[in-house]
This record gives C-alpha cells, sequence and structure tokens, in this order.
C-alpha cells in the first residue's frame, strides 16, 4: 500500500502543496488520497509525478526522523521512473 497521505502529512505539507510540486491537479490528489482512486490504476507518469512531488517537498521541510526511510525510497522510486522515461524517450 502507498502510504501517499501519511508521507505528506508527515512532511506537514497540504495536498495544494503537494499538487502544485507534482503538477497535478488538487482534486486528483484528494481523490487518491481520499481511496476514491486507486493506485493500482494510476499511471506511470502521472505516480512519477507524485513521487517527484514528495521527493522536492521533502528536501524542503525538516523530514522527521521516523520517515527518512520511506522519503529515501520515495527518492528511488522517483529517480528510477525519471530514468525508465528519459531512456524511453530517446
Amino acid at each position: 500500500m502507498v502510504k501517499i497521505k501519511e508521507w505528506r502529512q508527515g512532511l506537514g505539507i497540504t495536498q495544494k502543496a503537494l499538487a502544485d510540486a507534482a503538477g497535478l491537479d488538487l482534486r486528483w490528489v484528494q481523490k487518491l488520497e481520499a481511496g476514491d482512486i486507486d493506485i493500482q490504476n494510476v499511471t506511470v507518469k502521472r505516480f512519477s509525478l507524485l513521487m517527484k512531488g514528495i521527493s522536492e517537498l521533502s528536501q524542503q521541510v525538516s523530514c522527521p526522523c521516523s520517515m527518512k526511510s520511506d522519503i529515501e525510497t520515495v527518492n528511488e522510486i522517483h529517480e528510477m521512473v525519471d530514468k525508465l522515461f528519459k531512456e524511453d524517450s530517446a
């Protein structure tokens, strides 16, 4: 299970801040967190944007120690997916 809401709240950021950082629609982020959108049905591109937003915002705020490994995982996921998109477009 992806813990988008937990990560966002743990970082102390708003849904709007996450949506803006990720380049996604606020309503979409709200629906995802509410469970109205199944994470398994999210496109790789949107998932990558979401990870990018969390990754960027985590660097701007003080990350609680308990979240460090989760945020490192998010950063790794974003880097891998971003690399795949770059290779695919080359």
